[in-house]
């Protein structure tokens, strides 16, 4: 397995590993993946501009935080990183760390810099076990779809993993995991979002000669929210313990055409606010359709609880749907429509004061067109427009926000 860092810190929601075009990271990551057994050193600049950066309503919302009713702001990005890929017999070893130095035109109190790690190492002992043991660090700015102030509102997220598998039959394959995720936030208004994760995995899939896959996974999730939330007046710990059972099916349908599901029951209990806990079922389910060698497809719908970090609630029951395609126009030219709609239910985490407030419940849509131009296997152009918007249930606020990046990244 080998570790890809973006060229830019985000912060992603859940999304299908095994996608053939990317359907949630909107617009595609630019990923750094270099030669076999090779250093690579890598630098890159990209501009921005976003009509609506906060993601205010209106102008009004604008002019309310007192800086004029101009909602747009242009960004530059200046990017250093190095790619490390090193085998020494069956062991592969990984790593990518970058940092960002991001400037705004008119909101300067957002200026920062982004700063990402990750290592990976892929090991093997003898022909029947495998697996990866690693560490990612990302430090940056939270996205503005659910935080609108004009605060630097800087995350940090840790995360430490180590998993295996043993094949002991030539169609049935065991595996394991432990993973371990902190989550920390500069500003004091954040800080009960703060959190630690530990999660455990097991599962036990058939392997069927045509290259498919069905398999039973089990995991367990245990959070800690050291700071309380003020709820209505009340202190309330958002921790909780989540426990899910589900079926994992890869299936080849043909040379052209994967399915890919995970789902089944989950269920979360809140330390605090039982009226808050969720049991119900979980589901994804993809499929990516290549009709030739230049085109590539990518359908997902989903059903499924999710963190919501960025929020003052523990989580929301998300569905969603999304389609992306990946067309290879020439062999330095290539096209990528994406387009993704979610709608998010704070219902289930509502409690009795503030926390996951129904009124909060919305539909989110994002739409990105991207023309990537290669000139030379080590220089990467990439042209994207976005448009994103959000539409509330009940009361007032949501945004709509268009903007264009170009980037460009050479990798010496």
């Amino acid at each position: 397995m080998f570790i890809l860092l973006p060229i830019c810190s985000c912060v992603a929601t859940q999304a299908g590993a095994t996608d053939l075009v990317p359907t949630d990271i909107m617009p595609p990551a630019d990923i750094v993946q270099p030669p076999a057994d090779a250093i690579t050193p890598y630098a890159g600049y990209s501009v921005g501009y976003d009509s609506n950066l906060l993601r205010l309503q209106n102008s009004a919302a604008a002019q309310a935080l007192g800086i004029g009713s101009d909602l747009s702001d242009t960004t530059q990005r200046y990017l250093f990183g190095l790619a490390i890929d090193k085998t020494l017999s069956r062991q592969h070893l990984t790593a990518n760390l970058n940092v960002t130095k991001v400037d705004y035109d008119r909101f300067g109190e957002l200026d920062h810099y982004d700063k990402n790690l990750a290592a990976n190492w892929n090991w093997h002992a003898g022909d029947h076990f495998e697996g990866n043991i690693g560490a990612s660090y990302s430090r940056g700015l939270t996205p503005f779809i659910d935080f609108h102030l004009l605060e630097r509102n800087i995350r940090t997220e840790e995360n430490a993993y180590a998993d295996g598998s043993w094949l002991f039959h030539p169609s049935w394959r065991v595996r394991g995991g432990l993973t371990y995720t902190k989550l920390k936030y500069d500003l004091a208004s954040q800080q009960p979002l703060d959190n630690d994760r530990n999660q455990t995995e097991l599962g036990l899939d058939y392997l069927a000669a045509s290259g498919s896959t069905i398999g039973l996974q089990l995991r367990h999730t245990h959070a800690d929210f050291p700071t309380p939330e003020l709820d209505n007046g009340l202190l309330v710990f958002n921790g909780y313990n989540q426990d899910e059972v589900k079926a994992k099916i890869d299936w080849l349908l043909s040379g052209k055409t994967q399915l890919h599901f995970l789902g089944g029951w989950v269920s979360r209990k809140q330390d605090a606010a039982s009226v808050r806990n969720f049991s119900g079922i979980n589901s994804r389910l993809s499929a990516d359709w290549s009709p030739t060698g230049k085109i590539g497809v990518t359908v997902s719908g989903w059903r499924e609880i999710g963190a919501v970090d960025d929020l003052s609630t523990v989580y929301s029951l998300n569905r969603g749907a999304s389609l992306a395609s990946a067309w290879q126009y020439s062999e330095k030219i290539q096209l990528v429509a994406q387009v993704k709609y979610q709608k998010r239910d704070f219902g289930p985490s509502s409690g009795t004061g503030n926390l996951g407030n129904i009124n909060q419940n919305d539909v989110l849509r994002d739409t990105a067109l991207s023309v990537v131009y290669n000139p030379t296997q080590r220089w990467r152009v990439q042209l994207s427009g976005i448009r994103s918007t959000q539409t509330l249930k009940s009361g007032p606020g949501g945004f709509v926000s268009n903007g264009v990046t170009l980037n460009t990244r050479y990798a010496f």
